[in-house]
Order: structure tokens, then sequence, then C-alpha cells
């Protein structure tokens, strides 16, 4: 059975959707900037009138709605648990206040989950039945399949991995602990990096860009581009990544290795550098673990990814079984 999926991907900066067949047939596509939120009450206005809209464009009424967003996300319940860059506030049952307005079956999920999963349905992780996927980014997060499952824990904060530690005497995270992944090979880790080696004042490169407009996407460019000094800063930026990495292979024991997110942009510095350091950091414990950069296509087919997940393997979330069943119930009593 073909569907008609209407995905939702709301980040602090935009809000993409895109209206889809279930075999991929692309409707609809669009872009909007993410507004300031003062309630969740308004974002799911916001989306509720933006499935109106694409209702009367198309004349295709979605047959679900998938929305994956930054944050702390329990996909069972439909509970964002938080999301600091889009509104205060905790365990906000999202799914229901949204089905609520636009009457129609609406999934959740982490960003960073929903890439994994949609790396298994349109990715790599096709042959893969263990995997990670990461995304490096301003912080650091991801995904775990686990016998060609999702593994999400008991909360569905499963894949937090940035705020694993690996150096005890680094810096402070913004989560309180000390030399966590984020902070130590995040965006604003490789900042940080950058100023304690002083190289914005020593880099020809980097002198070029005023100190308030300076992002992490410079240091790696400039490394591309073979200045002496963001190449010292990035080296030790990759290092560390490699550290991570190193440890997630020993926890999880992956098959391969998926990485997205702003940094992975710079493939062979990132992608190539994890894997030449990869070896050597795992010392004794060496395995074969392939490394991929994820597809940016992959990244924005998340949503449809989520719900044709759900329906292959439904069986995995009850609350949301029971509840299309008692709306089934309820349609066939009236």
């Amino acid at each position: 059975m073909i569907l008609d999926v209407l995905g939702f991907d709301i980040g602090g900066s935009k809000i993409s959707l895109f209206l889809s067949e279930s075999n991929g047939k692309i409707h609809k596509r669009m872009k909007i900037r993410t507004p300031i939120f003062s309630s969740p009450e308004e974002m799911v206005e916001l989306i509720g009138t933006m499935t109106d809209n694409v209702e009367s464009e198309t004349g295709r009424v979605p047959d679900a709605i998938s929305v994956v967003i930054a944050g702390a996300v329990d996909a069972r319940k439909g509970i964002i648990r938080s999301s600091p860059n889009l509104f205060g506030g905790m365990e906000i049952e999202f799914s229901r206040m949204l089905e609520e307005r636009i009457g129609k079956i609406v999934y959740i999920e982490n960003d960073a989950t929903a890439t994994a999963i949609s790396e298994k349905i349109f990715g790599n992780g096709k042959v893969a039945n263990n995997f990670i996927y990461l995304t490096l980014s301003t912080g650091i997060g991801g995904g775990v399949f686990i016998n060609n499952r999702i593994y999400r824990g008991s909360t569905g904060m499963a894949g937090e991995f940035g705020h694993m530690v690996i150096d005890p005497l680094g810096p402070q995270c913004g989560c309180g602990r000390r030399g966590c992944f984020e902070i130590m090979a995040g965006g604003k880790g490789t900042l940080r990096i950058m100023e304690a080696m002083n190289a914005h004042s020593k880099s020809l490169y980097l002198r070029k860009i005023s100190p308030e407009k300076l992002e992490a996407r410079h240091i790696f460019d400039g490394a591309e581009e073979g200045d002496k000094e963001c190449i010292r800063v990035i080296n030790k930026v990759v290092d560390n990544m490699a550290v991570g990495v190193a440890n997630l292979v020993n926890i999880f024991d992956p098959d391969a290795i998926m990485i997205g997110g702003g940094l992975s942009n710079s493939t062979e510095l990132v992608i190539d550098g994890i894997a030449e350091r990869l070896p050597s950091e795992l010392k004794t414990m060496k395995r074969n673990v392939e490394i991929f950069k994820t597809n940016q296509i992959t990244v924005e087919l998340s949503p449809l990814a989520v719900v044709l997940y759900e329906k292959e393997v439904p069986s995995f979330n009850y609350e949301r079984i029971i509840r299309e069943m008692r709306e089934k119930i309820s349609e066939k009593t009236k």
C-alpha cells in the first residue's frame, strides 16, 4: 500500500517540509526560517497551518505526519522531553497536541535517530545489522542499530554520544561534565582548540575573518586550503574524533559507522582522517569497521523513513498501535 507522508524537519534555524509517497515520489518541498516560538502550542499551530496549505495546494491528503526535531524525544509516547533550541518546558505531549490539531496520526523522532533509521532504509545501513550513525556538528549525537533494530533506550535518549567523556581533565561541557566528546571535537570544541592554540592570530587564512564572525567551518576550509595553523587545529580535532569513535566501536562492535553533520563535509579531513587513525586508536582491539559519509538526501528523507520503519516494524510502538486501534473502533461505531 502506497501512503502519502508529510514530513517536517524542525531545526533551530529552518523548518523543511516535503510531501512524498512512500515509494519516494515527492510532490511538494519547501523551507522556511524557524520563528521564535514562545510555546509548544505555537509550533503545533504553525505545523497545522503548513499542513492545511499543502493539502490545499496539492489536493493530496497525507496519511501520516512525521516530525523530526532536535531535542530529547520519546518516540514511543510521542513526547518531547526537552528541546532547548526551540522552546522551554519538559515532557511536552507533542504527538497528541498535533494529532488533535490536524486529525491525523503523527510520528515524532529525534533528528539523529531519524537519520539512523533513514540510513537503514535508504542508505548504507541496508546491508548492516549493527551500525552507528554519528552526527558531527555544533554538537555531537547519533543513533544506533543493534541486530537490525533501532535502539532508543528506556526514555528515548540513547545516542547522546556527545556527552561521553574522552578527557576527564578537559574543559567543561554545556552538560556540566568535563572533557565530553562534544566539547573536544564538535563545532564549539573546534573554536575552543583554535583559541587555545592562538591560531587565529597566527593564521594568514583566519586573519581575513573577524573573530566575531569566525565559525568552525572556516578552520576546516583553511585546512583544506593548506593553511598550516588551520591544519594544526584540525589535526587535534580529528585526533579527538578518533578517540570518541574508538570508544563507540568498543562499546557497540558495529559493522559500520555512518558520519554526517556539518563537520563531515570536509570528507578528506574528517571521514578519511578518522578511518586512518582508528586502527591505531583501537590498538589490540582493532577490527574491520567501515566508515561512510552520510548522503544529504538520506538526511532529508529521514521523516519518511520514520513512518516506513514504524509500518514495517509495528510491534515496536505499542502505544501507537493501541491509539490507531481505538480510532478505528471509534470510526466504526459512529
